[in-house]
Order: C-alpha cells, then structure tokens, then sequence
C-alpha cells in the first residue's frame, strides 16, 4: 500500500518537460528591433532571454535545414514571446518548404516543416471524435413521435468520420499528410481519430494538453494555436 501511494504522489508531482518552455513564450512580453542580423544571433538571443532550451536545424552538406545566412530585419513592440519567435522563424523558411517551432522533450525546436515532421519527431495521440459529430438544426433525426433522436446508422457516422478527417489534412498543414505525399498519419478507430504527426501539428488539432508555467501574479492568457500561428490574448 505504502508503495502505491508513493507512485501516485509522484504522478501528481510531475510537471511536463514542455510546460516551462511553453510559459516562457506565452508570458513573457519582449520588444525586438533588428535589421539585416544573423537569423542565428537573433535565435540565439532570444534563447538567453527567455532562458530556454533551444534546438535549430540548420541546412548542412548532409541534412536539409533552414540557412545560417539568411538575415532577420524584425520591429515588434511588447509582443508575447511567441508572437516574436513565430514571426522570426516565418523568415527562415524557404519557398517550398516553411519553417515553424515545435515542443520536444523540454526542448523548443525550430526548423523547416519537412524537417520537423520526420517520422522520429512524430507521436501518436488519440482524439475521441463523436462529440464533435453532431447535426446542428437537422431535424430528420428526431423521432415524431417521442421527440428523441433517431441513433445514427455505422454508414452515417462514418461518413461524418471520413469529413471530419478530409477537413483536418484540407485546412491544418497540408503537406504533411501521408494522403498529400507527405509522412504524417491520420485515420480512426472505434469512433477515435488516430494521428501521428508532429508537435507543430497536434498543437493546432487539440492544443496542449498541459498547463503552461504562469510567473506567479499574472493575470492567466488565453491561447489559440491554428492556421499555422499561435495568438495570445492577455487579459
């Protein structure tokens, strides 16, 4: 007994890797100005700063990546730290191939989507889904005669199923399915999606499932993660 109470006090105990990381962008306001400077200087400051874990791919003769000389000319007043690193991090991209930031490990990963969407940065997470499978207004599916809803048929769900699943790979990050030619995964289950994909993916389908670090006497930020950027409402 005394054993299983130990386990559960430290699972209660424990804080995700990421929550720290993902505060620090979130909470801290910062103002940049900087013209024609190394995309590499400008990452780098940020990272001491902010006092994050930071890890960029840059292109070499072996690996595809962003470009160590490509130059940053940014001007943001007071904007949330993730606001700043996105718009810095928008410039590193190339035209076929873009660049983004992702979670891992404790570590803020930044690099081209192809890069960051290979199959050893992917996870598996479940999403149930039949909650968000409902007819709004469509009153075929009630009963006359009791007022109840008429259950759906296997055919009707999955059909709702395979919608939902063709609006995910149409409107979040499109090249990357494997449908699209690209490496990430997504289909269902007894009525749960199944996506393997990268952090920078699964933060615009379901957001984080942890509580960022807040400092302590700030007022709590909304956030929102889709259409390839992050806003943040402060309160």
């Amino acid at each position: 007994m005394q054993f299983i109470t130990t386990l559960a006090i430290s699972a209660m105990c424990t804080v995700n890797p990421n929550a720290r990381n993902l505060g620090a962008l979130i909470y801290n306001d910062i103002s940049i100005s900087v013209e024609d400077r190394l995309a590499s200087d400008v990452l780098l400051a940020l990272e001491e700063d902010l006092g994050l874990l930071m890890k960029v791919y840059w292109e070499t003769d072996d690996a595809d990546g962003c470009d160590a000389t490509k130059t940053i000319s940014l001007t943001l007043r007071n904007q949330p730290a993730v606001v700043v690193l996105e718009r810095i991090v928008n410039k590193m991209g190339k035209e076929e191939n873009g660049a983004t930031w992702q979670l891992r490990d404790g570590v803020v990963e930044v690099g081209l989507k192809s890069v960051l969407s290979k199959k050893s940065s992917q996870r598996l997470v479940t999403y149930p889904i039949m909650d968000l499978l409902f007819v709004v207004g469509d009153f075929s599916f009630l009963d006359q005669n009791n007022n109840k809803k008429t259950p759906q048929t296997d055919d009707e769900k999955q059909k709702q199923i395979d919608e939902l699943i063709e609006k995910i790979t149409l409107l979040i990050e499109t090249e990357i399915w494997e449908q699209n030619g690209g490496t990430c995964t997504i289909t269902n289950y007894r009525e749960t999606l199944l996506i393997r994909a990268p952090d920078f993916v699964h933060r615009q389908i379901g957001g984080y499932a942890f509580i960022p670090s807040k400092p302590t006497g700030v007022k709590e930020r909304q956030v929102r993660y889709g259409d390839g950027r992050t806003s943040v409402r402060r309160n």
